[in-house]
């Protein structure tokens, strides 16, 4: 896992799919990470990209995770309590997603999440690391903790 997280002044910050899980649920996150979301969430510049919560809805339909109420009422529940905000899939992030430069990896989802970072120059955390590498080669800002 890349533990180097930072971001000095409150800066848009986006959730990949799986930080949003593990912070909603309370799990697998370092006092670091959590430190670093809620400064984004006390300035109002926590972020996901829309396309997590398809993500989060399809991984429930096929039993990847378990969620104890309706997958609607976890999502708003979430979203309202945690003051997130959505980006949208706007024409320009969808079109982006389908010309990432030198981005091979096909899984849709992360396409539109890197799109959607790179179109509201935001900062990304996550653990996924064909997402770390497309960052460390220059495409992508990635949050860091120091």
């Amino acid at each position: 896992m890349n533990e180097s997280f930072s971001i000095v002044e409150p800066q848009r910050l986006v959730l990949d799919t799986h930080i949003l899980i593990w912070y909603a649920e309370g799990i697998k996150l370092t006092e670091e990470h959590i430190d670093l979301i809620e400064k984004s969430r006390t300035a109002r510049q926590l972020y996901i990209s829309a396309i997590s919560i398809w993500e989060i809805a399809m991984l429930e339909s096929k039993g990847r995770i378990v969620i104890n109420i309706p997958i609607k009422e976890w999502v708003d529940r979430v979203i309202t309590t945690l003051n997130i905000n959505l980006i949208d899939l706007s024409p320009d992030i969808l079109i982006e997603s389908s010309l990432l430069p030198n981005y091979e990896h096909k899984d849709p989802a992360d396409r539109m999440i890197i799109a959607s970072v790179r179109s509201t120059n935001s900062q990304l955390m996550t653990f996924d690391q064909k997402i770390i590498d497309y960052a460390n080669i220059g495409y992508l800002k990635l949050a860091s903790i120091e």
